[in-house]
């Protein structure tokens, strides 16, 4: 996949991010990128996105179902333009320096 440059005003340094893993913290993560303006490839060995915590019926502190808390997130995530969420999708590899790394991710394999 290669770099691309984002569409943030005045950044020329930024490309796009590729966030590892469709759990709750990544699917957070990816939102937030999103909102700043990157776009975000959401990666997930899965079929689907959510982790773990997509199977608990209950989640300490405050004993909410944990689909209560996932599922206007998955919302989210799904219309977020920015935000392209690969399922059945490992990382290949990454290479370069610190700052910039180019990652090879197969499609459709």
């Amino acid at each position: 996949m290669p770099a691309q440059r984002s569409q943030r005003p005045g950044d020329d340094n930024c490309g796009d991010v590729m966030v590892v893993g469709g759990g709750i913290s990544g699917i957070q993560a990816a939102l937030d990128l999103a909102t700043a303006g990157f776009k975000v490839y959401l990666v997930e060995k899965t079929p689907t996105i959510g982790g773990k915590m997509a199977q608990l019926d209950k989640t300490f502190p405050t004993n909410d179902c944990s689909m209560c808390i996932e599922s206007p997130k998955f919302i989210e995530c799904d219309r977020q333009p920015n935000i392209e969420i690969l399922t059945y999708t490992e990382v290949a590899g990454v290479e370069g320096q610190a700052g910039f790394k180019l990652s090879r991710v197969p499609i459709g394999t």
